[in-house]
C-alpha cells in the first residue's frame, strides 16, 4: 500500500498535505495533479510525497490523475515549497503557478429538484422557495450559480436544501476550455517508389495527380486543402484502396509560425565582454558537473550602461548552455520587448525558441508549454511567469532589465518576485544566474558588495558597427541637458516643449533622425477642472480623479476614464456641480503630446505607444515596427520607450516631465525616477550618430534628476544607499505589508486598528522586540473599485516571525517584499 502527501486546492493551510492512500494500479508519482475528496468535495491537489505507510487510522482514496504525466518536477516542488513559506500563501498555491494553463478537467455540482413535498415542519423560507422555483425552471443548474441567484449567502441556502432532501446534487467532469486541437492528414500509404505505379493504375486523372502530389509531400498534407485541389471523391478513392492514408495530427498553435528569422553571427566580443562571457560560461561548465551546492559564483549581476552589449553576453551564454546539453529560461520584463529580444534569440537559436507570457491566445500559450515540456524546445523566452517554464533540466536564467518592477506579482497570490523564484530554482537545480540592467535594483547591488552575487561589468557603449562609443561623453553615453521648466515659465514660454527640445526635434526631423518623447502618463490630461466652482471630476468607485481622454476617431467620443478600474464616462462640456461650461483641462498626457507635435510640426509621421493603443504582444510589435522601419518619426510614449529597445535612427530623446512619480509616498520613488530616466536617455545615440537627451524637470536639483543627467549610477547609488541606511529601509532591513479592503470605510479601518493593536501587544509579549509595526494607515489611493484600503507595515530583520505569532483575520493580504508601500 503507498499513500501520498497532496497539496490540496483549499484557502489557507500554508504548507500542509494531506494524506490519501494511492489506489492499486495508479501510478502516481511526486509531481502528479491529482483529483481528492476533501470534505463532502472533489478537489485538485499536487502529490509532493509519497510513503509506504501512515500513521493514520483511516485515509481516502486518491480520486483520479488528471493528467497521466507529473507536471511538476522535483525542482519544481521544491520551490513551491519554499515559496509558500516565505510568500505564506497554501502550498497548491504555490505549486499551481508550475501547472499548464487552462489545463486541468474541471468538475462541476449540479443541482436539481428532488419533487419532495415540502412539510409543514420545514421551514425553508422566502429564499429557500425560490430557489427550489429557479431549479425547477432550469431542470438543473450549477450549484453556484443558483447560490449567487440568490444573493449573499446564498450557497447556504442551497446546501440545506440539499441535507433536508429537495434538492439533490449531480457531479460533472467539465473538460477543459483550453485543450489541443487536432486535424485530419493525409498521407502516402505505399513506399514512394511505388507512388508513380500506384498512379498509372489510377483511372481517373484527379486520382493519380493525387498521388505525385502526396509523393512530393512525404509529411503529410491538411485534408481539407486535398479536398479543396482534387475533390472529396478522390481523397476518399485513395484511402478506400490503400494508396493513402487518413491520420489524426496534434496542429500546434505556434506564435512564430510563418515569421522568418535574419540569422546572426557572434561578433569579437570587447574585452569587458569577453571577461564577462568568460565568468559566466566557466560557471556553466562547472555547473554541468557533478554539484556539491550552491557556490555564490553561479549568480552574476551584468551591470552594463545602456548599448554596452549585454545582449551579447545573454546570448554567448545560452549557447554555452545548450552545448552542455542544458536548457536556458529568459526572462523579460514586458511583453512590449518580446519582439526586440525574440529577433536577436531567434537570429541566433532558429527553431529552439518556446514563447511563454500573457500576451499569447490561450490555444498558444497550452501548446507552447505542452512543447517545452516534452523536451522541443531548448530556450523558454517570456515575462515574469515564464521562470515557471517545464523545462527538464534548467542550467541557467537570464533576466533582462532585473530592476523592473513587473518582474514582482502584486495583484494576486502568491506575491513572489520572479528573480527570488529564480534565484532559489537555480539553488535547486545547480543552474547558473544571470540578471542584468543600466540601472540595478539597489538592493541586487547590495548584495554584490556582500558577496551573494558576482558583479561583471560593462563599462563602455557599443556603436551600431561594433566600434566602441566611448569618444561621445566619458561614459560613452549620449549628451544629456537638464530644463528648469521654472525658468522657461519665468521667461514667458508657456508651452509643453522648451525651447530647447523644440529646436531639438526641428533638427532631427530636418536631418531625417528619429525622436523619443516620453512621459509617464496617458491620456491627453491628468484631470478636468472647473473654473468656475473648482470642481474636479473623480471616480466613483476610487479615491482619484478621472483622467481625460479625446477620442481616438471621429465616431469616439472624448471620455473621462479611471486609471485603477477602468471606470468610463463620456466627456460634456458642462461642470456637474454648477453647470458652468468653463471646464479646463489639467496637466498632460501622450495624446497631448502627439498632439503639440501635429501643431508644431505639421505633417510629421508620430505613432504613439501605451498601454489604451497596445494591449497584445502583436499590437506592440506592429506599434515598434511602424516607427523601426516605417514613415513615423516620432514615437510618443509611458515607460513602454524607456525598456530597451535598440533602435540605431534615434538620436533625440525628450523627457516631457521627469517629475512625475517623485511626489509619491514610496521609499523607491527616487529609484523609479533614476532608473527610468536612465534607461529613455539611453534610447538616444545607439546608431552612428551622437544621441542627445533633454531632460525638463521642475525639480533639477534632485539627486535622482541629477544623477540620471550625469548617467551615474555610483553617485546615485551612494546618495540612495545612505538614504536607506539612515531610515532603515530595504536591504538594511526586511518588509512585510498587510493589506485590508471592505466596501464599509468605517469596518476597513476598525480592523486595520484591531490587527495593528494585536500586533503590538504580540510584539511586547514575545519579545519581539526588533520588528516595528508601521501603522495603520490608507493606502494610496485608498480607495479602490469600491474597496477603502488600509494597510499595516512590518519592518525589521526577521518580521515574519512576528506574525507567525498571530492569527491573521480573513481577508487579509499578506505582501512579503513589496515593491511598493504607498
Amino acid at each position: 500500500m503507498r499513500y501520498a502527501e497532496v497539496a490540496v486546492d483549499i484557502p489557507g493551510d500554508r504548507a500542509r498535505t494531506f494524506t490519501y492512500c494511492v489506489p492499486d494500479g495508479m501510478d502516481a508519482t511526486p509531481g502528479h495533479a491529482v483529483w481528492v475528496p476533501f470534505g463532502s468535495r472533489i478537489r485538485r491537489g499536487v502529490i509532493f510525497a509519497l510513503a509506504d505507510s501512515t500513521d493514520l487510522d483511516e485515509t481516502r482514496d486518491v480520486e483520479r490523475l488528471l493528467d497521466e504525466t507529473p507536471l511538476i518536477s522535483n525542482p519544481q516542488l521544491q520551490v513551491a515549497r519554499w515559496m509558500a513559506e516565505y510568500y505564506r500563501v497554501g502550498l497548491f498555491n504555490a505549486a499551481s503557478q508550475m501547472l499548464p494553463p487552462g489545463f486541468a478537467d474541471t468538475l462541476r455540482t449540479y443541482v436539481s429538484v428532488t419533487g419532495e413535498p415540502v412539510t409543514a415542519a420545514e421551514d425553508i423560507g422566502q429564499r429557500g422557495r425560490r430557489a427550489l422555483e429557479i431549479a425547477r425552471d432550469a431542470g438543473r443548474i450549477r450549484r453556484d450559480r443558483l447560490g449567487r441567484k440568490l444573493g449573499r449567502g446564498g450557497t447556504l441556502v442551497v446546501d440545506r436544501l440539499v441535507r433536508i432532501g429537495l434538492l439533490e446534487v449531480e457531479t460533472v467532469w467539465e473538460r477543459p476550455r483550453t485543450r489541443p486541437v487536432y486535424r485530419s492528414v493525409v498521407r502516402l500509404g505505399v513506399p514512394a517508389a511505388r507512388a508513380d505505379a500506384g498512379a498509372l493504375r489510377q483511372r481517373s486523372a484527379k486520382r493519380a495527380a493525387l498521388v505525385r502530389y502526396l509523393a512530393r509531400h512525404p509529411g503529410g498534407v491538411p485534408r481539407p486543402d486535398l479536398v479543396r485541389q482534387f475533390g472529396d471523391s478522390a481523397v476518399r478513392g485513395l484511402v478506400r484502396n490503400g494508396l493513402a492514408a487518413l491520420q489524426r495530427e496534434q496542429m500546434v498553435r505556434d506564435p512564430l509560425r510563418g515569421r522568418l528569422f535574419q540569422t546572426t553571427f557572434a561578433h569579437d566580443p570587447t574585452q569587458q565582454q569577453a571577461a564577462a562571457i568568460a565568468a559566466i560560461t566557466d560557471a556553466i561548465r562547472k555547473s554541468a558537473q557533478p554539484r556539491t551546492g550552491l557556490q555564490g559564483a553561479q549568480r552574476f549581476l551584468l551591470y552594463g550602461v545602456t548599448g554596452s552589449g549585454k545582449t551579447e553576453v545573454y546570448l554567448r551564454a545560452a549557447g554555452a548552455c545548450l552545448a552542455a546539453g542544458r536548457k536556458v529560461i529568459v526572462l523579460v520584463p514586458e511583453i512590449a520587448l518580446t519582439p526586440q529580444n525574440l529577433e536577436r534569440f531567434a537570429g541566433r537559436f532558429a527553431g529552439k525558441i518556446a514563447l511563454l507570457h500573457s500576451g499569447l491566445s490561450a490555444g498558444e500559450r497550452f501548446d507552447q508549454w505542452w512543447a517545452a515540456k516534452r523536451g522541443s524546445y531548448q530556450i523558454v523566452l517570456g515575462s515574469r511567469s515564464a521562470v515557471f517554464a517545464p523545462l527538464d533540466d534548467v542550467g541557467l536564467i537570464v533576466i533582462d532589465e532585473e530592476h523592473e518592477w513587473t518582474y514582482k506579482q502584486h495583484d494576486a497570490a502568491p506575491r513572489y518576485h520572479a528573480r527570488a523564484v529564480a534565484e532559489k530554482l537555480c539553488e535547486v537545480s545547480g543552474a547558473v544566474l544571470v540578471v542584468g540592467s543600466a540601472t540595478p535594483d539597489v538592493e541586487t547591488f547590495r548584495r554584490c558588495e556582500r558577496g551573494e552575487y558576482k558583479l561583471l561589468e560593462l563599462r563602455t557603449r557599443i556603436a551600431v558597427d561594433g566600434s566602441l562609443a566611448g569618444d561621445r561623453t566619458a561614459a560613452g553615453q549620449a549628451s544629456v541637458q537638464v530644463v528648469d521648466m521654472r525658468r522657461e515659465l519665468r521667461s514667458g514660454h508657456t508651452g509643453l516643449f522648451c525651447r530647447a527640445l523644440t529646436q531639438g526635434i526641428r533638427e532631427a526631423l530636418d536631418a531625417d533622425e528619429r525622436v523619443i518623447l516620453f512621459l509617464n502618463r496617458r491620456g491627453a490630461a491628468a484631470f478636468v477642472q472647473c473654473r468656475a466652482c473648482g470642481h474636479v471630476r473623480r471616480c466613483r468607485r476610487c479615491d482619484t480623479t478621472l483622467t481625460y481622454h479625446q477620442g481616438e476617431g471621429s465616431r469616439e467620443p472624448a471620455q473621462l476614464t479611471c486609471h485603477y478600474c477602468n471606470y468610463r464616462v463620456r466627456y460634456t462640456t458642462a461642470c456637474r456641480e454648477c453647470a458652468s461650461r468653463q471646464l479646463l483641462p489639467v496637466g498632460t498626457g501622450t495624446q497631448a503630446i502627439v498632439g503639440e507635435v501635429n501643431r508644431l510640426f505639421p505633417g510629421t509621421g508620430v505613432v504613439r505607444w501605451d498601454r489604451d493603443v497596445a494591449r497584445t504582444a502583436r499590437a506592440h510589435a506592429e506599434i515598434l515596427e511602424r516607427f523601426v522601419k516605417g514613415p513615423a518619426q516620432v514615437l510618443v510614449g509611458t515607460q513602454m520607450v524607456a525598456k530597451g529597445l535598440d533602435i540605431p535612427d534615434v538620436t533625440l530623446v525628450g523627457v516631457v516631465s521627469a517629475d512625475t512619480g517623485l511626489a509619491i509616498p514610496d521609499l523607491r520613488a527616487g529609484e523609479r525616477a533614476f532608473q527610468v530616466l536612465t534607461q529613455v536617455a539611453g534610447r538616444a545615440g545607439r546608431g552612428p550618430h551622437a544621441g542627445r537627451t533633454i531632460i525638463q524637470t521642475f525639480q533639477p536639483d534632485h539627486y535622482a534628476i541629477v544623477a540620471a543627467a550625469a548617467q551615474d549610477f555610483d553617485a546615485f547609488y551612494a546618495v540612495e544607499l545612505e538614504m536607506r541606511r539612515r531610515y532603515a529601509n530595504p536591504p538594511f532591513t526586511k518588509l512585510i505589508r498587510l493589506g485590508y479592503s471592505d466596501p464599509d470605510a468605517e469596518t476597513a479601518r476598525d480592523a486595520a486598528m484591531d490587527l495593528a493593536r494585536t500586533l503590538r501587544r504580540v510584539r511586547a509579549a514575545s519579545g519581539e522586540a526588533a520588528t516595528e509595526v508601521i501603522g495603520p494607515s490608507p493606502s494610496y489611493p485608498a480607495r479602490v473599485r469600491g474597496l477603502t484600503r488600509w494597510h499595516i507595515l512590518l519592518k525589521g530583520a526577521t518580521p515574519a516571525r512576528l506574525l507567525d505569532r498571530v492569527s491573521l483575520p480573513r481577508r487579509w493580504i499578506v505582501d512579503v517584499d513589496p515593491i511598493s508601500v504607498s
